[in-house]
């Protein structure tokens, strides 16, 4: 039996493919890009004003303490952040609160497809450079090239500038003055706040400054030094001693399990404190247990209600997170509201389980998705 040929694919077929299915393959994730410059040559500016702009779009809020370690005591003209904190940027406004001088400019995109985050970060760029006392140095904290025209731009002015991130395009590493690698820095950072608080590196300068005064007649104390500076490296400080074997105490033989009480005797002893468990986290109680437990969850639920503002700081912060009718992640609506409302817990109902309490609200829908318990609030 003949085959039938195969139909030849012609450029016009190609192209009249569903545009869903030429886009299946997914995108590769861009390389981090290493730094081009030292940390030293990008701060080395006497009587530097810095301006700070910030696409929270795509560089995390994690790398904030990184940034302002960087930045030090130099006066800083202006220092924003450019996004939706509104949705999924909600973690920003936790990390700002320990930065001051940080201004959230929160910029909603009201056309899909379009990032007005962008545009307004571009105009303010602008704006500071055209201000009365303009910056002498601007830090781009961002990996999009969108950007390279307004750097260009400010070059020209005679501006000089900083891009940091960790993806950030070819053409704005190679436009600016300076290119820091966020990752990079912080571990270059926090390896050299190690090397200043090694206590050998102390003991060596002081065995130098020993050297300096000391005659060098005196071949002694130079043998002694020498000694010494050979034992620096094997030095351990702060080690916890560990207590000898015979000293460590034998484990107790187990004691004989007590003979298990008659069920009705069991019925009768008052149900334990359970520091505020729901008697429907509890599933072999008995019938009496179940009677008090309930009453129990009541009392709460109605010591509840009577704090409004508990209530409103619920609604606050999932409003803050994601939308009404938008499933979340109970635990971090509590991480939120103890961020965001310090002290609140004071004199509240207990509870042991967060989200019994988002339940005796009224406010939420709660269930288990998986493993994960989640929320929403009511629309």
């Amino acid at each position: 039996m003949t085959r039938p040929k195969a139909k030849k694919t012609t450029p016009a077929r190609r192209a009249a493919k569903p545009a869903g299915r030429r886009a299946a393959k997914p995108a590769k994730r861009q390389a981090d890009a290493a730094s081009t410059s030292t940390p030293e040559a990008a701060k080395a500016q006497p009587n530097q004003r810095i301006g700070v702009l910030i696409d929270a779009d795509n560089v995390s809020h994690q790398h904030l303490p990184t940034l302002r370690r960087f930045i030090g005591d130099t006066a800083i003209a202006a220092a924003k952040a450019y996004g939706d904190f509104q949705g999924r940027l909600s973690g920003w406004r936790a990390a700002a609160q320990e930065w001051v001088e940080l201004e959230l400019v929160d910029q909603r995109s009201y056309t899909p497809g379009k990032n007005a985050a962008d545009m307004r970060l571009t105009i303010d760029a602008v704006k500071l450079m055209a201000g009365p006392t303009p910056p002498t140095t601007l830090i781009f904290v961002t990996n999009d090239s969108d950007f390279t025209p307004v750097v260009e731009d400010a070059k020209r002015l005679g501006v000089r500038i900083i891009v940091m991130g960790e993806r950030t395009h070819k053409a704005l590493r190679s436009t600016a003055h300076h290119y820091l690698n966020l990752s990079e820095l912080r571990d270059r950072m926090d390896a050299e706040q190690a090397a200043k608080s090694d206590p050998r590196k102390a003991l060596a300068l002081l065995a130098q400054a020993l050297r300096a005064v000391l005659p060098k007649t005196n071949k002694e104390a130079a043998a002694l030094l020498d000694q010494f500076e050979q034992m620096l490296p094997d030095l351990r400080f702060a080690d916890a001693a560990r207590p000898p074997r015979e000293a460590v105490a034998r484990r107790e033989p187990r004691p004989e399990r007590a003979p298990r009480e008659p069920r009705a005797a069991r019925d009768a002893r008052p149900a334990p404190d359970n520091s505020g468990q729901d008697y429907r986290d509890r599933p072999n109680l008995s019938s009496a247990q179940q009677a008090q437990g309930k009453a129990e969850a009541d009392q709460r639920r109605a010591q509840l209600q009577q704090r409004q503002d508990i209530i409103d700081a619920l609604v606050d912060v999932a409003t803050g997170l994601a939308p009404a009718g938008e499933w979340l992640k109970v635990e971090v609506i509590k991480k939120f509201l103890l961020q965001e409302h310090p002290g609140l817990e004071a004199n509240a109902p207990r509870y042991a389980k967060f989200y019994r309490m988002l339940e005796d609200t009224g406010r939420f829908d709660v269930q288990l998705q998986g493993s994960t318990v989640m929320a929403r609030l009511k629309e």
